[in-house]
């Protein structure tokens, strides 16, 4: 009952719908920035191709298995075939 009455206080009042709206839209924003910023750009030494990982640290090569290092290029093609 105290729920029901909560949720039409809710729909009722339009400032607080704005309010709640404008919450969401800034938490979906702030966490599209960070996992923006979590991203990182490898490269193969050896064989050339660059990956994108997001969240993680990648180590070893997807395509042969050699070492990668860390460029800051984001122009990157991590479709490996």
């Amino acid at each position: 009952m105290l729920f029901a009455k909560a949720l039409e206080f809710i729909y009722d009042n339009i400032f607080l719908n704005i309010l709640i709206l404008i919450l969401f839209i800034y938490f979906c924003v702030t966490t599209y920035k960070k996992s923006v910023k979590s991203r990182k750009y490898y490269r193969c030494p050896q064989c050339g191709e660059s990956f994108r990982s997001e969240h993680m640290e990648s180590k070893l090569c997807k395509v042969c298995g050699a070492e990668l290092e860390e460029i800051k290029d984001e122009n990157v093609n991590d479709k490996a075939v």
